[in-house]
């Protein structure tokens, strides 16, 4: 006797729409399967000072980018470490868990911090900055997120450089781990004298890399820092990776990942390209959010790198993300921090296209239907396409 089934079993794919790790680019992935080359020859030299001239064009600078085997938390502390000395003063903007970490990182070396909080979904205004460092003419370094992907919120990163530019005893100290690739920088136009970025993000790599770019006014910041540092020594990665070395065995595998990464950006136009596609896809998720009534974590100040957003009245965000996981093997992220358990977060920084949002929004749909949400099916949906046909004429 057949077995009667209660629901056909569908087929599924595994789909990532967290901001980091990001789906890896195909070219990505057959780098990565790659005999592995040794770090200490011409042929690996040459990929090494491929990709750093590479980072220079994503990153929008003629400024030295150091490429580091670490995670992007790791380059926050390298570039912590290089530009103050123990009892330093420092600022640092808190509008979410990883602005935290810019404090957590400057206390557990012994800087002197100060924190400017935004409520969590706001950014702090450069205003706010500059009455901080006018009334503490002490602070060496200002640290802040282009995008902080626990609330989806964005800082006014120009702005902000528009402010420390011209005080040149204090360097800003940009975390652009997911930010870079997603939404506009413009590192040496707008004067940021550090930049952090992560591998895993909006180049669609695994995790494991941190890129660090140093402007000359950083440099002499790093002359006069005296925090005690090994690995993170970046006056000595300057000097090694100057030949298309590292100073230390780096992840190399990854590093030739890294440019047909970077090749493939430079294919679809250039960074500006990857950042309009995910403006396009965060805009469409937007739309989509309020057709459906799902409450935008961060509605005034959101950046493209990803949406986040509050489940609807009498819906947990939990059984949301497991539920999508479930039925459709979709993997979207929670909350982090005081968030944890209250949001959902949906990626679009890196290798996402139309398809994949859309078809993310529809499968959504079913779920919050499943879940006890009401409302008109296909709501979020259309939302969603209008807004993708208005910014893609």
């Amino acid at each position: 006797m057949a077995i009667e089934r209660s629901s056909p079993t569908m087929l599924k794919k595994s789909r990532l729409f967290t901001p980091g790790p990001t789906p890896l680019q195909p070219a990505v992935q057959e780098a990565l399967a790659r005999p592995i080359l040794h770090h200490r020859t011409d042929e690996f030299r040459a990929v090494f000072k491929e990709c750093t001239a590479g980072l220079k064009q994503f990153l929008k600078t003629d400024d030295e980018v150091l490429i580091l085997s670490c995670s992007g938390t790791g380059g926050m502390e390298a570039a912590l470490v290089s530009v103050l000395s123990p009892g330093d003063a420092m600022l640092a903007l808190v509008a979410g868990n990883f602005g935290e970490r810019w404090a957590a990182i400057g206390r557990a070396h012994g800087m002197a911090v100060t924190v400017l909080e935004a409520e969590w979904g706001d950014a702090v205004p450069a205003e706010r900055v500059a009455e901080a460092l006018d009334r503490d003419p002490r602070i060496r370094g200002v640290f802040v997120q282009l995008s902080e992907s626990s609330t989806g919120a964005a800082h006014d990163v120009e702005a902000i450089a528009r402010v420390t530019r011209g005080r040149k005893d204090t360097v800003l100290v940009v975390d652009a781990i997911s930010g870079a690739g997603a939404m506009r920088l413009e590192t040496a136009a707008w004067g940021v004298d550090v930049v952090v970025v992560g591998s895993q993000k909006a180049l669609a790599l695994p995790p494991g890399l941190a890129f660090v770019s140093m402007s000359s006014r950083a440099w002499a910041a790093a002359e006069r820092a005296e925090t005690p540092r090994f690995y993170f020594d970046l006056a000595r990665e300057r000097k090694a990776q100057a030949a298309g070395e590292s100073a230390f065995t780096p992840a190399i595998s990854s590093v030739v990942a890294l440019r047909a990464a970077l090749a493939f950006v430079a294919s679809m136009g250039g960074v500006d390209e990857l950042v309009r596609n995910a403006g396009v896809l965060g805009a469409s998720t937007r739309a989509a959010a309020q057709a459906l009534g799902l409450p935008l974590v961060a509605p005034r100040a959101h950046g493209d790198a990803l949406t986040a957003l509050y489940a609807p009245s009498g819906v947990e965000s939990g059984a949301i993300v497991k539920a999508l996981k479930a039925e459709f093997a979709s993997t979207v992220a929670g909350g982090q921090g005081k968030l944890k358990g209250q949001i959902l977060r949906i990626a679009h920084l890196g290798y996402y296209d139309a398809t994949d949002i859309l078809g993310l929004l529809a499968t959504l749909e079913i779920v919050l239907r499943r879940l006890g949400h009401r409302f008109d099916l296909g709501a979020g949906l259309a939302a969603a396409e209008a807004e993708y046909l208005r910014l893609t004429p």
